[in-house]
Protein backbone atom coordinates (compact mmCIF):
# COMPACT_ATOMS: atom_id res chain seq x y z
CA UNK A 1 0.00 0.00 0.00
CA UNK A 2 1.45 3.39 -1.00
CA UNK A 3 1.50 5.95 1.77
CA UNK A 4 -0.83 8.91 1.33
CA UNK A 5 2.07 11.28 1.94
CA UNK A 6 4.06 9.86 -0.98
CA UNK A 7 1.01 10.04 -3.24
CA UNK A 8 0.43 13.65 -2.27
CA UNK A 9 4.02 14.83 -2.61
CA UNK A 10 5.32 12.75 -5.53
CA UNK A 11 9.07 12.46 -4.95
CA UNK A 12 9.08 15.05 -2.15
CA UNK A 13 9.51 13.18 1.14
CA UNK A 14 8.07 13.88 4.56
CA UNK A 15 10.30 12.48 7.31
CA UNK A 16 9.18 12.22 10.94
CA UNK A 17 11.32 11.76 14.03
CA UNK A 18 9.71 9.96 16.97
CA UNK A 19 11.53 10.22 20.29
CA UNK A 20 11.34 7.48 22.90
CA UNK A 21 9.93 9.66 25.67
CA UNK A 22 6.85 10.76 23.72
CA UNK A 23 6.08 7.31 22.31
CA UNK A 24 2.99 7.03 24.54
CA UNK A 25 1.37 9.69 22.36
CA UNK A 26 2.05 7.85 19.10
CA UNK A 27 -1.02 7.52 16.87
CA UNK A 28 -0.78 4.88 14.07
CA UNK A 29 -3.06 7.08 11.93
CA UNK A 30 -0.06 9.35 11.35
CA UNK A 31 1.55 6.73 9.10
CA UNK A 32 -0.65 8.01 6.28
CA UNK A 33 1.01 11.44 6.49
CA UNK A 34 4.74 10.76 6.08
CA UNK A 35 7.16 8.59 4.13
CA UNK A 36 9.80 7.80 6.75
CA UNK A 37 9.64 7.43 10.52
CA UNK A 38 12.91 7.55 12.46
CA UNK A 39 12.73 6.24 16.00
CA UNK A 40 15.25 7.78 18.43
CA UNK A 41 17.27 6.39 19.94
CA UNK A 42 20.04 3.94 20.46
CA UNK A 43 23.70 4.89 20.88
CA UNK A 44 27.10 3.48 19.94
CA UNK A 45 29.59 2.34 22.54
CA UNK A 46 33.30 2.97 22.02
CA UNK A 47 33.87 -0.67 21.02
CA UNK A 48 31.11 -0.69 18.40
CA UNK A 49 28.42 -2.27 20.58
CA UNK A 50 24.93 -0.76 20.60
CA UNK A 51 23.50 0.83 23.74
CA UNK A 52 19.74 0.37 23.95
CA UNK A 53 17.24 2.00 26.27
CA UNK A 54 15.05 -0.31 28.40
CA UNK A 55 12.10 0.57 26.17
CA UNK A 56 13.83 0.45 22.77
CA UNK A 57 12.56 -2.97 21.68
CA UNK A 58 9.02 -2.53 23.01
CA UNK A 59 8.86 0.91 21.38
CA UNK A 60 9.91 -0.52 18.02
CA UNK A 61 7.36 -3.34 18.36
CA UNK A 62 4.66 -0.74 18.99
CA UNK A 63 5.69 1.23 15.91
CA UNK A 64 5.83 -1.90 13.73
CA UNK A 65 2.41 -3.06 14.89
CA UNK A 66 0.88 0.30 13.99
CA UNK A 67 2.60 0.28 10.59
CA UNK A 68 0.55 -2.63 9.21
CA UNK A 69 -1.04 -1.55 5.93
CA UNK A 70 1.54 1.18 5.33
CA UNK A 71 4.25 -0.87 3.64
CA UNK A 72 5.75 2.07 1.74
CA UNK A 73 6.55 3.98 4.91
CA UNK A 74 10.18 3.33 5.85
CA UNK A 75 10.94 2.72 9.52
CA UNK A 76 14.51 3.57 10.56
CA UNK A 77 16.44 3.49 13.81
CA UNK A 78 18.10 6.72 14.92
CA UNK A 79 21.60 6.24 16.34
CA UNK A 80 23.31 8.92 18.42
CA UNK A 81 22.02 12.39 19.20
CA UNK A 82 22.75 15.19 21.59
CA UNK A 83 25.34 15.18 24.40
CA UNK A 84 26.00 11.75 25.92
CA UNK A 85 24.27 9.95 23.06
CA UNK A 86 27.21 10.88 20.79
CA UNK A 87 30.00 10.69 23.35
CA UNK A 88 31.49 7.41 22.05
CA UNK A 89 31.43 8.13 18.31
CA UNK A 90 34.92 9.63 18.26
CA UNK A 91 36.68 6.66 19.86
CA UNK A 92 34.59 4.10 17.97
CA UNK A 93 35.13 5.71 14.56
CA UNK A 94 38.89 6.02 15.11
CA UNK A 95 39.29 2.23 15.34
CA UNK A 96 38.71 0.19 12.14
CA UNK A 97 37.78 -2.92 14.18
CA UNK A 98 35.23 -0.96 16.23
CA UNK A 99 33.77 0.60 13.07
CA UNK A 100 33.37 -2.86 11.55
CA UNK A 101 31.70 -4.19 14.70
CA UNK A 102 29.38 -1.14 14.85
CA UNK A 103 28.30 -1.59 11.23
CA UNK A 104 27.73 -5.33 11.68
CA UNK A 105 25.68 -4.69 14.81
CA UNK A 106 23.46 -2.11 13.10
CA UNK A 107 22.78 -4.36 10.13
CA UNK A 108 21.95 -7.29 12.41
CA UNK A 109 19.71 -5.03 14.50
CA UNK A 110 17.84 -3.81 11.41
CA UNK A 111 17.31 -7.34 10.08
CA UNK A 112 16.27 -8.68 13.49
CA UNK A 113 13.66 -5.98 14.03
CA UNK A 114 12.42 -5.57 10.48
CA UNK A 115 13.78 -2.05 9.98
CA UNK A 116 14.51 -0.35 6.67
CA UNK A 117 17.72 1.38 7.68
CA UNK A 118 19.46 3.72 10.11
CA UNK A 119 19.94 7.43 10.67
CA UNK A 120 23.40 8.33 12.03
CA UNK A 121 23.37 11.41 14.26
CA UNK A 122 26.92 12.15 15.44
CA UNK A 123 26.77 15.51 17.26
CA UNK A 124 29.33 16.53 16.05
CA UNK A 125 32.64 15.57 14.43
CA UNK A 126 34.52 18.87 14.79
CA UNK A 127 38.25 18.15 14.67
CA UNK A 128 39.94 17.25 11.38
CA UNK A 129 40.77 13.85 12.84
CA UNK A 130 37.15 13.17 13.81
CA UNK A 131 35.91 14.27 10.40
CA UNK A 132 38.40 11.99 8.63
CA UNK A 133 37.27 9.05 10.77
CA UNK A 134 33.60 9.98 10.23
CA UNK A 135 34.05 9.98 6.46
CA UNK A 136 35.65 6.53 6.69
CA UNK A 137 32.74 5.35 8.83
CA UNK A 138 30.16 6.57 6.31
CA UNK A 139 32.08 5.04 3.40
CA UNK A 140 32.06 1.66 5.14
CA UNK A 141 28.42 2.04 6.20
CA UNK A 142 27.47 2.89 2.63
CA UNK A 143 29.17 -0.21 1.23
CA UNK A 144 27.59 -2.55 3.80
CA UNK A 145 24.14 -0.95 3.72
CA UNK A 146 24.02 -1.07 -0.09
CA UNK A 147 24.84 -4.79 -0.02
CA UNK A 148 22.04 -5.33 2.53
CA UNK A 149 19.53 -3.05 0.75
CA UNK A 150 19.18 -0.77 3.77
CA UNK A 151 18.68 3.01 3.80
CA UNK A 152 21.45 5.14 5.28
CA UNK A 153 20.71 8.70 6.35
CA UNK A 154 22.73 11.24 8.33
CA UNK A 155 21.49 13.98 10.65
CA UNK A 156 23.72 17.07 10.42
CA UNK A 157 23.34 20.57 11.80
CA UNK A 158 23.46 23.69 9.62
CA UNK A 159 26.54 25.57 10.85
CA UNK A 160 29.00 26.35 8.02
CA UNK A 161 31.51 23.83 9.40
CA UNK A 162 28.99 20.99 9.59
CA UNK A 163 27.41 21.79 6.22
CA UNK A 164 30.88 21.45 4.69
CA UNK A 165 31.17 18.11 6.49
CA UNK A 166 27.79 17.11 5.02
CA UNK A 167 29.22 17.83 1.58
CA UNK A 168 32.05 15.37 2.29
CA UNK A 169 29.70 12.51 3.15
CA UNK A 170 26.78 13.14 0.80
CA UNK A 171 28.02 10.57 -1.73
CA UNK A 172 27.95 7.88 0.95
CA UNK A 173 24.39 8.38 2.23
CA UNK A 174 20.93 8.19 0.73
CA UNK A 175 19.81 11.32 2.54
CA UNK A 176 21.09 14.24 4.62
CA UNK A 177 18.67 15.38 7.34
CA UNK A 178 19.65 18.99 8.06
CA UNK A 179 18.65 19.97 11.60
CA UNK A 180 17.78 23.59 10.89
CA UNK A 181 15.67 23.85 14.06
CA UNK A 182 18.80 23.74 16.26
CA UNK A 183 19.72 27.13 17.80
CA UNK A 184 22.66 29.06 16.36
CA UNK A 185 24.44 32.18 17.58
CA UNK A 186 23.15 35.37 15.97
CA UNK A 187 19.95 33.78 14.63
CA UNK A 188 16.95 34.60 16.80
CA UNK A 189 13.96 33.08 15.02
CA UNK A 190 13.30 29.77 13.30
CA UNK A 191 12.66 31.62 10.04
CA UNK A 192 16.06 33.33 10.26
CA UNK A 193 17.62 29.90 10.77
CA UNK A 194 15.87 28.46 7.73
CA UNK A 195 16.83 31.41 5.50
CA UNK A 196 20.45 31.19 6.70
CA UNK A 197 20.57 27.44 6.04
CA UNK A 198 19.13 27.75 2.53
CA UNK A 199 21.73 30.35 1.58
CA UNK A 200 24.50 28.14 2.97
CA UNK A 201 23.19 25.07 1.15
CA UNK A 202 23.57 26.90 -2.16
CA UNK A 203 26.96 28.36 -1.22
CA UNK A 204 28.38 24.92 -0.41
CA UNK A 205 26.57 23.32 -3.37
CA UNK A 206 24.96 20.47 -1.48
CA UNK A 207 23.13 17.90 -3.57
CA UNK A 208 19.52 19.06 -3.25
CA UNK A 209 18.22 15.66 -4.33
CA UNK A 210 19.67 14.15 -1.16
CA UNK A 211 18.80 17.02 1.15
CA UNK A 212 15.93 17.05 3.66
CA UNK A 213 15.52 20.24 5.69
CA UNK A 214 14.21 20.09 9.25
CA UNK A 215 11.37 22.14 10.71
CA UNK A 216 10.55 22.65 14.41
CA UNK A 217 7.53 21.11 16.10
CA UNK A 218 8.35 23.17 19.18
CA UNK A 219 8.83 26.80 20.18
CA UNK A 220 11.47 28.63 22.14
CA UNK A 221 11.26 31.38 24.72
CA UNK A 222 13.19 34.34 23.32
CA UNK A 223 14.23 35.54 26.77
CA UNK A 224 15.79 32.34 28.09
CA UNK A 225 15.98 29.98 25.09
CA UNK A 226 13.84 27.34 26.79
CA UNK A 227 12.05 24.97 24.42
CA UNK A 228 8.35 24.14 24.67
CA UNK A 229 6.49 21.48 22.67
CA UNK A 230 4.08 22.79 20.03
CA UNK A 231 1.12 20.92 21.57
CA UNK A 232 1.84 22.61 24.92
CA UNK A 233 1.93 26.00 23.18
CA UNK A 234 -1.49 25.37 21.66
CA UNK A 235 -2.91 24.23 25.00
CA UNK A 236 -1.40 27.25 26.77
CA UNK A 237 -2.88 29.64 24.22
CA UNK A 238 -6.30 28.21 24.91
CA UNK A 239 -5.91 28.90 28.62
CA UNK A 240 -4.17 32.24 28.14
CA UNK A 241 -1.12 31.11 30.12
CA UNK A 242 1.48 31.79 27.42
CA UNK A 243 2.80 35.16 26.29
CA UNK A 244 3.02 35.01 22.45
CA UNK A 245 5.44 37.98 22.08
CA UNK A 246 8.07 36.10 24.13
CA UNK A 247 7.67 32.90 22.11
CA UNK A 248 9.03 31.97 18.71
CA UNK A 249 7.37 29.04 16.97
CA UNK A 250 5.94 28.12 13.58
CA UNK A 251 2.19 27.83 13.21
CA UNK A 252 0.40 25.76 10.59
CA UNK A 253 0.59 28.54 7.97
CA UNK A 254 4.31 29.28 8.39
CA UNK A 255 5.05 25.56 8.38
CA UNK A 256 3.05 24.99 5.20
CA UNK A 257 4.71 27.96 3.49
CA UNK A 258 8.18 26.64 4.30
CA UNK A 259 7.26 23.19 3.02
CA UNK A 260 6.19 24.71 -0.29
CA UNK A 261 9.41 26.73 -0.39
CA UNK A 262 11.56 23.63 0.10
CA UNK A 263 9.65 21.79 -2.60
CA UNK A 264 9.95 24.68 -5.06
CA UNK A 265 13.71 24.82 -4.45
CA UNK A 266 14.00 21.20 -5.53
CA UNK A 267 14.95 19.68 -2.19
CA UNK A 268 14.37 15.99 -1.52
CA UNK A 269 11.94 16.68 1.31
CA UNK A 270 11.36 18.05 4.80
CA UNK A 271 11.65 16.44 8.19
CA UNK A 272 10.65 17.60 11.64
CA UNK A 273 11.57 17.25 15.29
CA UNK A 274 9.45 15.66 16.58
CA UNK A 275 6.19 13.80 16.10
CA UNK A 276 5.36 13.62 19.80
CA UNK A 277 5.28 17.43 19.99
CA UNK A 278 2.40 17.78 17.52
CA UNK A 279 -1.26 18.10 18.40
CA UNK A 280 -3.65 15.26 17.52
CA UNK A 281 -3.59 14.47 13.80
CA UNK A 282 -7.36 15.02 13.61
CA UNK A 283 -7.16 18.54 15.06
CA UNK A 284 -7.12 21.69 12.94
CA UNK A 285 -3.89 22.78 14.66
CA UNK A 286 -1.82 19.71 13.67
CA UNK A 287 1.44 20.71 11.97
CA UNK A 288 1.76 17.29 10.32
CA UNK A 289 -1.71 17.63 8.87
CA UNK A 290 -0.81 21.14 7.62
CA UNK A 291 2.26 19.70 5.86
CA UNK A 292 0.17 16.98 4.24
CA UNK A 293 -2.54 19.41 3.16
CA UNK A 294 -0.03 21.85 1.65
CA UNK A 295 1.52 19.08 -0.45
CA UNK A 296 -1.80 17.59 -1.47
Amino acid sequence: MESSAQTASSAFKVVAYQKYNTIQQFNPKTYAYYDQLIYKLISPNSDGALILLPSSISDLNLLKKGKLGHDNVKLLIGIGGAKKNSQHFSVMAANPASRKKFITNIIEFCHQHGLDGADIDWEYPKSNKDKTHAVALFQELHHAFTQNELLLTAAVTYTPDQVRFAKRIENYVDQINLMVYEPAEGLYTFQEQIDFAIALIYKEKLNLKKLVVGLPFYGKNRSNGKAIAYNKIINSKKTGSVNPPSLDYMDIYETANNVQKMKSLGLSGIMFWELGFDTDIDSSSSLLKAIYTSLK
